[in-house]
């Protein structure tokens, strides 16, 4: 079978999906399909996330992403229909040492700068926002009133279903195997079972969209890295109201989820899977890391030693040597653009970077200056798989660092 499309999607994960929705409702765009090689979608890396919205971040850019993303949120069920299960119950950022307080303290004013909603928690407040904390474990905290999580899995589903109503053509078990280049421009996308036609195509398979590129030899340095979380069964007194919890001197985060808390951390020592044969269902659980987020939790949220573990969660994040994503048009492929290197950050920004993707496809420009996030921004040094590998690995494990006494923002999950 061969078919023709003005865009083609190669990759149903949240990125995917938010790019084919953005692009449904821009004029000028008459076929979409999206490929995505599973029997669902978003089952891989989207389905893993925590899925934390925060907007606390360092660089403008971010701070717009996210501020883009929760808009699109708050107003996706009256818009389209679909509940994307987003829940808006701010933000505790935890400081246990002077320090990290210090630097927390000291971004409020920027933050504010940029409209967030943000300030000095109380006593008072974190007691009742999250009434398991154990408060002689911390120095003090801050709140930032709109932050919120989502069900990844829901936002991925609410945004395909949205798309397939404004004519998207979404098609599963669809394995890329090569993208047909011509003259310097894309020509075809090769799956198993078909040649698809297309001058125009995006790129969004998290961490297999290095191969793809590789196969029309452009490197692209990202390392996907395991992350693994912890999800309790329900607490009986955890309030609707409780908020996500960043505990960053622990590199910890937790946040409710079905009645219980879903948690994890940076792992210092992360195990980089460099193979793209590695699919998250094939990624081995490690016990001792599960162990050893509770081990660093524990002291804070008591709880979790009392309630019984429901599941034990594998990912993947995918990282690159600066922390930034990688999104833009291949300069070696006309037509041909690639989003990846989500570090940790793929949720918080997903309606961002569809609109970016979008952007690029109908106008030729993203809408926002992306160069710092330019595919073609890498040096040939990170053409070396060991130094891109210990690169990405040391950006995973400092991933709440603090840097020069000034909390690292563009690290919240």
């Amino acid at each position: 079978m061969n078919r023709s499309a003005d865009v083609v999607i190669v990759g149903g994960g949240v990125w995917g999906l938010s790019a084919a929705y953005q692009l449904s409702r821009m004029a000028g765009v008459e076929r979409i399909i999206v490929l995505e090689r599973n029997a669902t979608l978003a089952t891989e890396t989207t389905k893993q996330a925590a899925g934390q919205i925060g907007q606390l971040r360092s660089d403008p850019l971010m701070i717009e992403a996210v501020g883009y993303t929760l808009s699109l949120l708050n107003g996706f069920q009256e818009e389209t229909g679909y509940d994307p299960e987003f829940v808006c119950t701010g933000s505790l950022h935890i400081a246990q040492c002077n320090e990290r307080f210090s630097a927390f303290k000291s971004q409020i004013p920027n933050a504010r700068e940029h409209g967030i909603e943000v300030s000095v928690a109380t006593d008072e407040q974190i007691a009742h926002l999250a009434p398991a904390i154990n408060t002689e474990e911390l120095v003090g905290a801050i709140y930032v009133e709109k932050d919120g999580y989502v069900n990844t899995y829901a936002w991925a589903n609410a945004l395909a279903n949205a798309a397939v109503d404004r004519g998207v053509e979404i098609e599963l078990n669809a394995d890329v195997k090569s993208i047909g280049v011509a003259n310097d421009r894309i020509i075809h996308v090769q799956t198993e079972a078909e040649t698809i036609a297309t001058e125009r195509a995006i790129v969004t398979c998290g961490p297999w969209t290095r191969d793809l590129a590789n196969a029309i030899g452009f490197s692209i340095p990202a390392v996907p890295i395991r992350l693994q979380q912890t999800r309790t069964l329900p607490d009986p007194n955890l309030p609707k109201h409780h908020p996500v919890v960043r505990i960053p001197d622990q590199s910890c985060y937790l946040r409710p989820e079905n009645g219980g808390y879903l948690y994890g951390f940076f792992d210092p020592d992360p195990w980089a899977m460099m193979s793209a044969k590695t699919t998250t269902s094939e990624i081995p659980l490690d016990s001792d890391l599960y162990a050893e987020s509770t081990r660093r939790l524990a002291p804070l949220f008591p709880i979790l030693k009392q309630l019984e573990v429901s599941e034990h969660r594998r990912g993947m994040v995918t990282c690159t040597p600066d922390a930034n994503y990688v999104i833009g048009p291949l300069p070696e492929v006309g037509g041909l653009y690639v989003a990846t290197g989500c570090g940790a950050m793929g949720v918080a920004g997903s309606g961002a970077v569809g609109r970016w993707l979008a952007n690029y496809v109908v106008d030729g420009n993203a809408g926002a200056d992306l160069s710092k996030l330019a595919p073609n921004r890498f040096g040939d040094a990170w053409n070396d798989s060991s130094l891109l590998e210990d690169k990405c690995r040391d950006v995973f494990s400092k991933y709440y660092a603090l840097k020069s006494a000034t909390y690292n923002m563009a690290g919240n999950r």
